[in-house]
């Protein structure tokens, strides 16, 4: 549903489309014990690879995720979601 406004967010919440990939990455982390693959993500949330680059960005701007550059596999989770 393009068009959707979120203004009403606060900076540290997360849309709808960013918390189903933080819970994808939690819960991929939990049952195997690694990070998921950028091409994993892109087949789950059904994106392209630069829309997750974004998506991931802007979790991490809000404080949920640290990503780590230029290593595979590097995200860690820094806050936990009800």
């Amino acid at each position: 549903m393009a068009g959707r406004n979120y203004k009403w967010l606060e900076k540290d919440m997360l849309t709808p489309r960013q918390l189903k990939l933080f819970k994808y990455l939690v819960a991929y982390k939990k049952k195997h014990e690694i990070m998921p693959k950028f091409d994993e993500i892109r087949e789950y949330m059904n994106i392209t690879k630069s829309g997750v680059y974004q998506m991931l960005g802007y979790i991490e701007w809000k404080g949920y995720i640290k990503r780590y550059p230029a290593h595979a596999r590097a995200i860690t989770i820094l806050k936990e979601v009800a």
